[in-house]
């Protein structure tokens, strides 16, 4: 795809016309138009300004530089690399302090990079009940497999819809090629279309969705939150996400303090 057809493209899953972006970017639509219909060739600081205003990701801005011959903005460094372990060494902080309760350390496709001991005593708990779980890291995946987390959750459709709407606006704000891939195996393995247009229970008393676990004869009822890192300047750090689980009911909290060591 040429520069000016990802330039588009990006400008219209922000619903932002040429005339928004050239006014937020200080430059006149009738050049902005030219850079979109290949006319024109963009420099590299005008393509940075346009990210900017864009309010792109930085893979996303590497990749509007990269198509038109730059060099990327943003360094793309992988986590198991010496210069990540500072933030290799704040993943493992967060993750144990956060014991007893579960947490993991998500990419930007849902997959799990790194789990604390809680969550790795939890699944072993799941595997003694049902044998063991697919080959995937993937968390999604196996929320949806029937040999994953689906046997355990008891509001299992719920929790699937959630997550089934949450990717498809992902996937829409910036179209990726593994997350279609992870939608389409989501297909193979639940009727994704009725699950996507389900009725949202209409006698919820709770601020969130509480994630209902059915493990080892206890009813296990947690909630989670999403953090991310606020200054990253690489595009595998901007896309990690620390996913923490806390109790919704003092039983919960109990059976974790008792169970997880």
């Amino acid at each position: 795809m040429q520069t000016g057809q990802i330039l588009a493209e990006l400008r219209k899953t922000r619903r932002l016309s040429q005339l928004d972006l050239a006014l937020r970017a200080e430059v006149s639509s009738r050049h902005l138009s030219f850079i979109e219909t290949g006319r024109s060739q963009a420099s590299a600081p005008m393509l940075k300004r346009l990210a900017l205003e864009l309010e792109l990701s930085c893979r996303d801005t590497n990749r509007l530089l990269l198509s038109a011959g730059y060099a990327p903005a943003f360094s793309n460094t992988d986590l198991d690399s010496d210069a990540m372990a500072p933030v290799r060494q704040a993943l493992e902080i967060m993750l144990v302090n956060h014991n007893p309760f579960p947490a993991v350390v998500l990419d930007a496709h849902w997959n799990v990079l790194m789990a604390n001991q809680a969550q790795q005593q939890m699944m072993g708990l799941m595997m003694q009940e049902r044998g063991p779980f697919p080959q995937t890291n993937n968390v999604v995946e196996l929320v949806f497999h029937p040999q994953g987390y689906r046997p355990f959750l008891v509001n299992w459709e719920e929790v699937a819809g959630f997550l089934l709407r949450r990717l498809h606006r992902d996937h829409q704000a910036r179209p990726d090629p593994e997350l279609a891939g992870l939608l389409e195996r989501l297909a193979e393995l639940a009727d994704v279309e009725a699950l996507l247009h389900q009725e949202p229970p209409g006698d919820r008393s709770e601020p969130m969705l509480a994630l209902e676990i059915d493990l080892a004869g206890q009813r296990l009822r947690s909630f989670s939150t999403l953090a991310s890192f606020g200054t990253a300047l690489d595009v595998v750090m901007e896309e990690l996400r620390i996913e923490h689980y806390f109790p919704a009911d003092d039983a919960t909290r109990r059976w974790f303090r008792q169970q997880i060591q």
